[in-house]
């Protein structure tokens, strides 16, 4: 609580109050009210002050405003009243921790916060919580009342902020990857901004950022090593295919010809697993929000199989679920793995069926089973270590697929059998890709 006299001075400050400014009462006897106020909250707070301190009768009246020198969360109400001498008595109407839970979520969280008012369409900073403090390096005395573009918006972007600051000022959500400016140089962030509506009328809002700097380089750098060695290794295979086939056809020993076989073997190994980390990058590049008919690419897998490999199926006439294209490659690698491990003449099996929201997809086998080290790397998630990595990305690229549309991978052997299921929500869109749209013409194997 404070008192104010005629010339607009304080005559008098709680302890609790003038701690809130991190002053004492003594110290703020005699200082302007408007020096302790954000300079666009001053006319409000005058106009309040004068209409209370002019009227006949008792009067309040009700004004929010920011104070720059306090930890408050933006402005804050305040309360003016006619004294019965006259003068004006103000108290601070601001909830306690218990009434504001958000207050805790605004605090604690680990991402950057900053609460801001939309002025003539640039946001002004009204509070930051304690992580913005140490992303961006600016203590809330140093950019509460300031532009916040000024302060993290790095020159090369400041068009694109003004296009988010007008979509706020005109109520919209925003929500990007944008680079601003910290205390360790310019970094990535997944920008969130959300506006509100005050109850005097102003428009209001929220920028949440959160680091995503290392993972996105992270990405960039593996896709370039990914890309890079793909090509080196065509192309080296390709002489290692030359020279082989060379060192085989013109072999006078029996020996050395065995040699350039098993070599040209090795080099085939070689050769499918870029081709199928080729199709994983292909296939995981995809929408994978995009509805498809699981039934229909499972028996487009299974026709291409055939006849030379039976492959049964126990199949939905349509099966929608959301996946994208991916979807085909991830039911194809896990019948091509089903095929390498089943003895000759023994089928593999494809079904499919609903289970509440998801859709399950089945690939059975009465092979040997997936060893227990290559389970427990992509099954379990036991770490990935030199030995114990998996052999194979076709399993790798299954479970990717389903994850990515919100789904799973699971393993189960029973009665001699090997069961791996792909668990994919189902989607209830009219636009759900047909066969000609995901795979083209019904591909076949050679």
């Amino acid at each position: 609580m404070f008192g104010i006299d005629d010339a607009g001075r304080f005559t008098f400050a709680t302890d609790e109050f003038a701690a809130l400014l991190g002053r004492t009462p003594d110290e703020l006897v005699g200082t302007p009210v408007e020096a302790v106020v954000a300079a666009e909250d001053r006319e409000t707070l005058v106009t309040a002050r004068q209409a209370v301190s002019s009227a006949s009768d008792r009067l309040t009246r009700t004004c929010q405003v920011t104070l720059p020198q306090s930890d408050l969360p933006g402005p804050v109400p305040v309360e003016l009243t006619t004294a019965a001498d006259g003068s004006v008595v103000g108290s601070l109407c601001r909830p306690t921790r218990s009434a504001d839970p958000f207050r805790y979520l605004f605090d604690l969280i680990q991402d950057a916060v900053v609460g801001f008012e939309i002025v003539n369409y640039v946001p002004i900073v009204r509070t930051v919580n304690p992580a913005f403090v140490e992303t961006f390096g600016y203590d809330p005395e140093e950019i509460v009342g300031e532009p916040l573009n000024d302060y993290i918006v790095p020159g090369d972007r400041v068009e694109e902020a003004i296009n988010y600051d007008q979509r706020t000022a005109e109520g919209e959500i925003n929500y990007a990857v944008v680079s601003r400016k910290t205390a360790d140089g310019c970094r990535e962030f997944i920008y969130r901004g959300v506006p509100y509506d005050t109850a005097d009328g102003r428009r209001c809002g929220f920028a949440m950022y959160t680091d995503v700097t290392d993972s996105r380089r992270q990405k960039r750098r593996l896709r370039v090593l990914h890309r890079v060695l793909r090509h080196n290794l065509r192309n080296e295979l390709s002489v290692v295919f030359g020279m082989s086939e060379y060192v085989r056809a013109n072999a006078t020993e029996s020996a050395v010809s065995l040699a350039a076989s098993r070599a040209l073997d090795a080099a085939d190994r070689l050769a499918a697993v870029s081709e199928t980390a080729r199709n994983v990058e292909t296939a995981l590049d995809g929408d994978s929000g995009q509805p498809v008919d699981a039934a229909a690419l499972a028996r487009a897998v299974a026709d291409s199989y055939r006849p030379d490999t039976p492959v049964e199926t126990d199949l939905p006439e349509t099966l929608p679920v959301s996946g994208g294209t991916a979807v085909y490659d991830a039911v194809d690698n896990l019948v091509e793995n089903a095929v390498g491990h089943t003895p000759d003449g023994t089928a593999v099996r494809i079904t499919a069926e609903r289970d509440g929201q998801d859709a399950f997809v089945r690939v059975l086998d009465d092979g040997p089973g997936i060893p227990a080290v290559e389970r427990a790397v992509v099954f379990e998630d036991a770490d990935i270590t030199n030995l114990q990595h998996g052999s194979g990305l076709g399993i790798w690229l299954a479970r990717w697929v389903a994850e990515a549309a919100g789904g799973g991978i699971e393993y189960e052997r029973a009665d001699g059998w090997t069961t791996v299921s792909l668990r994919l929500p189902l989607s209830d869109a009219d636009d759900v890709l047909t066969l000609a749209d995901t795979v083209g013409p019904e591909p076949t194997r050679q």
